[in-house]
């Protein structure tokens, strides 16, 4: 339930995000940077463990784009993976809960994983991580924000894991990412300017 209600801490992790959001006064600025500014601040200022994002390509696939926090041969599995729109849905390949419109939570003890994902984690760590309290983060838990455009349309996700203290983001950091998804979503919908 602490996710389905912000507490009334007076330090807003909000705080955090206003350079970032300024720099789409750029109408210049790149995607892939923006992005990957937006995965360090997740990573370096709201202090979540490991942050990646993921959109759709041309060809209607999605794949993941920019990381924080992974070691580099987590990354290298990461980018080898794609996803068509109907897997994000189906919970017969992973089972999640709900935690709001648009986040969703991953436990490791229900192997929210299918093959060729195992490289993405450490499943050695996993088995011999135990969670001693609901707050506790373990080896192979995440959560995945969904990034919308136009008309409701998924455009791809935000992926984070626990925070670097172990335990899992509360709820006005995960508002604060969907926030950031939402940012996201729109400047993938605005008009980009086209390449000299």
């Amino acid at each position: 339930m602490d996710y389905q209600y912000a507490s009334s801490n007076p330090s807003n992790p909000v705080d955090c995000i206003h350079d970032l959001i300024n720099e789409l006064a750029d109408p210049d600025i790149p995607l892939e940077k923006f992005l990957q500014d937006t995965v360090n601040v997740m990573h370096e200022r709201l202090c979540i463990h490991e942050a990646t994002i993921g959109l759709r390509d041309t060809d209607g696939i999605y794949r993941y784009k920019v990381m924080a926090g992974l070691e580099d041969s987590e990354w290298e599995a990461h980018q080898r993976l794609s996803y068509s729109r109907e897997q994000f849905d189906d919970p017969s390949l992973y089972k999640f809960k709900q935690i709001g419109k648009y986040t969703r939570l991953y436990l490791a003890e229900d192997n929210p994983y299918q093959e060729g994902e195992e490289e993405t984690y450490s499943k050695p760590l996993m088995l011999q991580s135990s969670r001693k309290s609901l707050e506790d983060t373990i080896e192979g838990d995440y959560l995945d924000i969904y990034i919308y455009g136009k008309n409701d349309e998924l455009q791809g996700w935000i992926e984070i894991s626990g925070m670097k203290n172990g335990k899992f983001p509360n709820a006005e950091t995960i508002k604060v990412v969907e926030l950031l998804a939402s940012v996201i979503g729109a400047m993938i919908a605005r008009p980009r300017p086209k390449p000299a």
